[in-house]
């Protein structure tokens, strides 16, 4: 569901963002919302949040409350390399609810305290266990430079702004692609809005990358709608194929396919 409605709000987001921020209180009077984009120029942008997305996350605020874990405010970040941070803050309870908190806290305070002092005086101490904390690498230069490109391939799609994404493609394109912009040309975006996820293969040969990502799509057509909720039943992630060239200026897109299944 938050994913669902970070996908939404993406798609208000303003050509070239860097970073999205966003505070939500659906169970609130008024359910306040707020989310801004910072553009290349490193300003905050006001954005518009669509209905849709407060519908989502009230959503997963009532399942969060019936499975124990309610929450009043959610705060996320998405940064346009693909990371994304979602927090939350805890509902406020009632008066009653917070005394008994506090008197069966304080309960288990002593409890622990007592046991405590039992095992400090009678357990054999010996060193304590080591671990080792393993960080991710960065992604390569060449990959994050790839991820970059498509970034603002997908976006200027999604606005069918065709000499955006002329700028962005070799000197001589695969027939895909050109068929690709013609179509938006003459139609525009009818089919379905694209949400860069992450880069699930990567190849580096010097002068051609080749890469796959995952997408997520808000369908705009009825056809798009269907295999969306086909799609559903697998993760919901759509992937797509491309082919990069570097003329010397920098990686631009040769070639496209989305993959079958």
């Amino acid at each position: 569901m938050i994913e669902h409605a970070v996908m939404l709000l993406l798609v208000e987001a303003p050509t070239g963002w860097t970073h999205l921020h966003a505070e939500f209180e659906p169970s609130s009077p008024g359910a306040p919302a707020a989310a801004s984009a910072t553009t290349p120029d490193g300003h905050p942008s006001p954005m518009d949040v669509p209905a849709e997305v407060l519908e989502n996350l009230a959503e997963h605020q009532h399942r969060a409350a019936a499975a124990g874990a309610p929450w009043r405010r959610l705060i996320l970040d998405c940064h346009s390399d693909g990371r994304l941070a979602v927090r939350t803050e805890p509902a406020k309870m009632p008066a009653l609810r917070r005394s008994l908190v506090l008197v069966l806290t304080a309960l288990t305070v002593g409890c622990l305290v007592a046991a405590a002092v039992v095992f400090a005086v009678d357990w054999r101490w010996g060193p304590p266990p080591r671990v080792e904390v393993a960080a991710l690498p960065d992604p390569p230069p060449r990959q994050k430079e790839t991820f970059a490109v498509i970034s603002r391939w997908i976006d200027a799609e999604n606005h069918a702004d065709v000499a955006r994404m002329r700028t962005l493609i070799c000197t001589h394109p695969a027939p895909s692609v050109l068929s690709w912009l013609s179509s938006l040309q003459d139609y525009g975006q009818r089919q379905g809005l694209l949400v860069l996820d992450a880069v699930t293969r990567f190849r580096d040969a010097g002068s051609q990358v080749w890469v796959t990502v995952a997408v997520r799509v808000r369908p705009l057509s009825e056809s798009q709608q269907q295999e969306v909720a086909a799609a559903q039943q697998e993760g919901g992630f759509f992937a797509d194929e491309y082919t990069l060239d570097d003329d010397g200026t920098g990686l631009k897109v040769c070639d496209l396919s989305v993959v079958p299944g």
